[in-house]
């Protein structure tokens, strides 16, 4: 016990440096005039990736919830997320931008020692809880340099996972619908049944309140149609090697700040498993596989920045 709170005091101290550390860093990047720089420079392509997925969420939002899926005027981009991020998201739309991001780092400053503290309420194993540690440092890091939303998603299935431990289903189910406006977190009830943590009929009950939010899919059809154009033109590369699109078309799935939450989900899984030597070859397979796909990831971004 003593060796767990010690680690939890170590990775809290990570995080709060982490964060400390990106915001001085974006705090330097407004006294740097991007112009002058070397479009191949590692300090412009810090500049132009740093914050680059909370102002594409930002701007999206001019187009109102109506045409929310449609073309930007200023922005590449397009909307990928079910419609009711809209909602979660219009507070920090109401405030200037510069001001909206210091917020969100601090709420995910928060939520992230929240369950670094309670992550006990899943498993008191320490091998467990020290591997989680580790995938979530890297994640938390990848999150907070794009300013991405992976730290909401993570506290929702935490808090979901929770719930359903105390027998509070209800709030259970609702909060995973909350998380699932990254549309493939609905493969976690799946997960679940798997790993005999729920029964079919709580399954279905899961998806029910992700049925009831998505009936102006079905009201509207053509709003349907729109975010499944914009699912399968994300990722899209305008470059003529193949290699490239391939990398562009799988990078939404193997994003880093993903690990925030498939590091909750991986020790879910792990801590359900009773037989202790099929739990240890899950344990390597899950985990190395994670770090090989970081490496291998990463290594591909440094080859690929020049063409980027």
């Amino acid at each position: 016990m003593k060796e767990i709170k010690h680690w939890s005091n170590v990775i809290i101290y990570t995080v709060i440096c982490i964060t400390l550390i990106l915001i001085i860093l974006r705090i330097l990047f407004y006294f740097i005039n991007i112009e002058l720089l070397s479009e191949n420079s590692l300090i412009f392509i810090m500049m132009k990736n740093r914050d680059l997925n909370f102002k594409s969420l930002y701007n999206l939002m001019d187009n109102g919830i109506i045409f929310y899926y449609q073309e930007h005027p200023f922005t590449q981009d397009k909307a990928i997320y079910l419609y009711f991020w809209f909602f979660i998201f219009y507070p920090f739309y109401l405030m200037p931008m510069e001001v909206s991001m210091y917020i969100w780092d601090l709420l995910r400053l928060i939520s992230t020692i929240f369950i670094i503290v309670k992550i006990r309420r899943i498993t008191e194993n320490e091998r467990d809880i020290l591997y989680f540690y580790f995938f979530l440092s890297i994640g938390y890091f990848a999150d907070m340099y794009l300013n991405n939303t992976n730290w909401l998603i993570q506290i929702f299935l935490f808090e979901s996972y929770s719930q359903l431990k105390k027998e509070d289903k209800r709030l259970s189910y609702i909060l995973f619908a909350l998380a699932s406006f990254k549309i493939t977190i609905i493969a976690f009830p799946i997960i679940l049944l798997i790993i005999k943590k729920i029964k079919i009929k709580e399954m279905i009950n899961f998806y029910i309140p992700i049925a009831l939010i998505s009936i102006p899919y079905i009201v509207f059809p053509n709003y349907l149609l729109q975010i499944i154009s914009n699912w399968s033109e994300s990722g899209y590369s305008s470059s003529s090697f193949i290699l490239f699109d391939v990398f562009f078309k799988i990078w939404p799935l193997i994003q880093m700040p993903h690990l925030m939450f498939i590091s909750i989900i991986a020790l879910i899984v792990l801590v359900n498993i009773k037989n202790e030597k099929l739990k240890k070859r899950l344990e390597l397979l899950i985990y190395s596989g994670m770090l090989l796909i970081w490496v291998i990831t990463w290594s591909l971004i440094l080859l690929l920045l020049p063409f980027l």
